[in-house]
């Protein structure tokens, strides 16, 4: 790099990837490198191959198998709301606080198909 240019390696795959040098205008340099930088609000997509939303189910759990990973089971999977905050909490939330005996029962929701 000097005051008017950059020089960058890039590979020529049209001629078997092979490396060259390339000695661009500064202003020039910066308008390629800027072409890669997404607009705001715009996400990359980073998951492509086995992790890719096409290939997901089959070719990972294919994967899997011939790596003979352990398959993935969720941790809660099966338990109700009540169940998984006993679990996490590490003690029944049922419980009466103050007594430590005697289970709560819980009387209405404030909200219409939410969870008790």
């Amino acid at each position: 790099m000097n005051e008017d240019t950059v020089t960058i390696n890039v590979k020529d795959r049209k001629n078997k990837n092979q490396t060259k040098k390339v000695t661009l205008k500064g202003v020039e340099f910066i308008r390629r490198f800027l072409m890669h930088v997404l607009p705001k609000g715009f996400v990359k997509i980073r998951h492509y191959g086995l992790l890719a939303n096409r290939n997901k189910k089959t070719k990972l759990e294919l994967s899997r198998e011939l790596k003979g990973s352990p398959t993935y089971k969720a941790n809660f999977e099966g338990l109700g709301t009540e169940e998984i905050l006993s679990i996490v909490i590490g003690r029944d939330i049922n419980l009466c606080l103050s007594w430590g005996k005697g289970h709560l029962k819980p009387t209405y929701s404030l909200f219409i198909g939410a969870s008790p």
